[in-house]
């Protein structure tokens, strides 16, 4: 059962449009910078609930409870018509997925790298998308066994004793990796196919608070584990959910009921820190699917003398520039509209600037480089956040 993803609750900048023309190419993707502010204000709440998704887990003991926790989280979102199931046997696996029901595959593997070539290796990507071409595939890039440091770990009281800024070090180091991995893949087929949560930075975020005293009631960097590996505890368990909502639906978790046996307030940080990292994490890939219709007030392309794609565009003189992103629906369609440009100009995508009129009226401004000529697209909205016209300014460089 295929399913587009719904407008309403996503939040997504520019640099993941990017990131997906860069790929269509042929090109890395790893040097991409993040997305900016005002990822972390979406709420859970707004806009109707997605549908729901088949989603098939799988991989080992750290990804386990995640079918358990995700229809609760579905129930707190409001989404209806999920399925999860939990399957480890690769030939039932592939029997699942060719046969075209599953919308979403998450596979949580400790070893991120090694997650990803057993997953290519056991062919378990190329069954998927001959069963549906529109599957997604999250690689959960959990923390590090022993956070990778190498120190004998007898104990999870040892984590008490961990440098965070070693631990991110680890985390860092070992992303590469699995981005060119990444990279590989959706090159191979042709688009964006494995997606890439960034549990491991969430979770030494968390750590980071609890060792500055900033996570109410808790003291020990330890009381996030179960045990020496570290499997995940409670905390781990909620934050592991949060950040795979927040891919896997592409919607804020903040704002959300359901919290796993978390008090309000760290229920609060976790939902937000989860956000915080898979919205401007790339590799996570909130984006779209929906193609919205051209507007009929599309105007064609028009150089405009004077006016670079670094410029403010003669059209918006008078408007106010901001940094926060406009509502969600402008996000998406704004995202939609880059992913419909012609294959030679995708890549030439280097910013997007927001802008609005103290009237309710918002407008985007893409710019983009096609050989010699900057461009400027402006997206202009009306107070409902439908878009009203598409105009073109250009100048040479």
């Amino acid at each position: 059962m295929n399913r587009k993803q719904g407008k309403n609750g996503v939040t997504r900048v520019w640099p993941v449009v990017v990131m997906m023309a860069i790929w269509l190419e042929g090109s890395a993707v790893g040097g991409a910078e993040p997305a900016t502010a005002g990822m972390s204000t979406n709420s859970a709440g707004k806009g109707a609930p997605p549908a729901g998704l088949n989603i098939l887990y799988s991989g080992d003991s750290w990804h386990r409870s995640m079918p358990g926790m995700m229809p609760e989280i579905a129930k707190a979102a409001g989404i209806t018509g999920q399925k999860v199931e939990w399957n480890g046997v690769l030939d039932k696996m592939k029997a699942l997925l060719e046969d075209g029901k599953i919308d979403v595959l998450s596979w949580g593997r400790p070893g991120w790298s090694e997650g990803l070539s057993e997953m290519e290796h056991d062919k378990i990507i190329e069954s998927g998308l001959k069963g549906n071409p529109n599957l997604r595939i999250y690689l959960q890039m959990a923390w590090a066994v022993h956070d990778g440091s190498g120190k004998k770990i007898e104990t999870k009281d040892d984590y008490d004793n961990a440098k965070i800024a070693e631990v991110q070090a680890t985390i860092d180091g070992t992303r590469k990796g699995v981005e060119a991995q990444a990279d590989a893949i959706n090159r191979k087929y042709g688009k964006r196919v494995v997606f890439l949560i960034p549990l491991g930075d969430a979770m030494t975020k968390v750590r980071g608070r609890i060792v500055d005293g900033t996570f109410p009631g808790v003291k020990r960097q330890s009381e996030v584990f179960s045990d020496a590996m570290p499997h995940p505890g409670p905390i781990a368990w909620a934050l592991m959910a949060y950040c795979n909502y927040a891919a896997v639906y592409q919607r804020s978790p903040v704002g959300l009921t359901w919290g796993g046996g978390m008090t309000e307030e760290q229920r609060e940080i976790l939902q937000n820190i989860a956000w915080e990292a898979v919205s401007k994490y790339p590799y996570a890939g909130l984006a779209t699917n929906d193609v919205p219709e051209a507007s009929k007030n599309e105007v064609k392309a028009v150089p405009v003398a004077g006016v670079g794609a670094t410029a403010v565009p003669e059209a918006l003189q008078g408007w106010k520039a901001v940094q926060e992103l406009p509502d969600d629906v402008v996000v998406t369609d704004y995202n939609a509209y880059i992913e419909q440009l012609p294959k030679a100009e995708r890549p030439g995508v280097f910013d997007v600037k927001y802008y609005v009129d103290g009237k309710g009226g918002h407008a985007v401004a893409v710019l983009v480089n096609v050989g010699s000529v900057q461009w400027t697209h402006l997206l202009a909205y009306d107070k409902q956040n439908k878009r009203l016209t598409v105009s073109k300014h250009a100048q040479s460089k």
